[in-house]
């Protein structure tokens, strides 16, 4: 009986164990522009000439634009779609891994920059007609306050009552989790999914931000923000050993 009630005890702890280690799930980048990418100098105004040299980047800093691929829980979830201009990756990366437009289920969205939501539209109808849509309510509502919101407009009526806005403590499919990452947009979300995150825009040249955190390129709304939001999710995967997703890094496409 004692042995019994041992056994027991230890199954309840490796139990306990495994639902609290991160799932593994399939990742798939998916890398939208066809010719190489660079971010110029100028697009970093704070940083020094010094430093570009110093790094062997007089040229430009290596990037991408990406969007990722996710099979999860029998599902395909995609973050983010990329530019959809008439050269995109997206679709023939998707068919190469065998699967359709129709075949994705969710796709969640790290911010409403242009070069993240451009594939989700084509000749304004939408390209995932059975896909769910989940934005972040706070960059949600803040697009719908500008005046400059025409393409978030258009894509609210392409998607209708597929398109969800949450806020992050809802339970979102998959398991996914939506971690707060504000700066670089008013509502800019990166996304916990098994070992991965999926930091979207916290970095725009990686071969400079990573170990200069405190530069920004221009296309950060509120740079102090973007700096401390920078910091903190690098510091949480290096602490908790997370796998960083980039829409901007450059190949691999991850950071471990």
């Amino acid at each position: 009986m004692k042995n019994r009630i041992i056994f027991i005890a230890l199954a309840a702890v490796l139990a306990i164990s495994c639902a609290q280690r991160p799932t593994e799930v399939e990742i798939i980048p998916i890398q939208d522009n066809v010719t190489p990418r660079l971010m110029q100098r100028g697009l970093f105004a704070d940083a020094p000439d010094s430093l570009f040299e110093a790094l062997g980047l007089q040229d430009g800093i290596p990037s991408s634009v990406c969007a990722f691929l996710a099979k999860c829980d029998g599902k395909n979830v995609l973050f983010d779609a990329a530019n959809g201009a008439h050269d995109s990756q997206l679709l023939p990366v998707l068919a190469f891994n065998g699967v359709t437009p129709e075949d994705v289920d969710y796709i969640f969205i790290t911010h409403l920059h242009g070069d993240h939501i451009g594939g989700l539209m084509k000749d304004g109808t939408a390209v995932f007609t059975d896909a769910e849509l989940y934005i972040n309510k706070v960059e949600y509502d803040a697009w719908m306050a500008m005046e400059q919101n025409a393409a978030l407009v258009a894509l609210t009526q392409a998607y209708g009552d597929r398109l969800n806005t949450f806020a992050l403590d809802d339970t979102l499919p998959c398991g996914i989790e939506a971690m707060e990452a504000y700066g670089h947009t008013p509502g800019h979300t990166v996304y916990k999914v098994g070992s991965a995150l999926i930091v979207g825009d916290i970095m725009h040249g990686v071969a400079l931000q990573l170990e200069n955190p405190q530069y920004c390129a221009r296309f950060d709304m509120d740079h102090g923000q973007s700096v401390a939001t920078r910091k903190r999710i690098m510091e949480m995967a290096a602490d908790s050993g997370f796998k960083l997703y980039g829409m901007h890094f450059p190949e691999p496409y991850y950071l471990q």
